[in-house]
């Protein structure tokens, strides 16, 4: 019996939280990261009190640009796995 991909559908939920947990982890190290590259901008003092716009079209442009990088990852094995 193959361990992957799973062929049950309790298998088929467990990869799906267990993927969809790191792709959040990924997300979250990623905009760390920016943050730590970019440490003259104060995100919460620029959204909270400031209220600039242009701060948060900047940190949603990481988020997603993050997001499709981690996605791309992601399912990078399940492609290479297809028969």
């Amino acid at each position: 019996m193959s361990t992957w991909p799973p062929h049950t559908f309790l298998g088929e939920v467990i990869v799906t939280l267990i993927f969809g947990f790191l792709g959040i982890m990924l997300i979250v190290l990623g905009f760390k990261i920016f943050d730590w590259l970019c440490p003259k901008i104060d995100v919460e003092v620029e959204l909270s009190e400031k209220h600039n716009i242009a701060v948060a079209i900047v940190i949603a442009a990481v988020i997603i640009g993050v997001s499709i990088v981690t996605a791309a990852v992601l399912t990078a094995p399940a492609v290479i796995a297809a028969p």
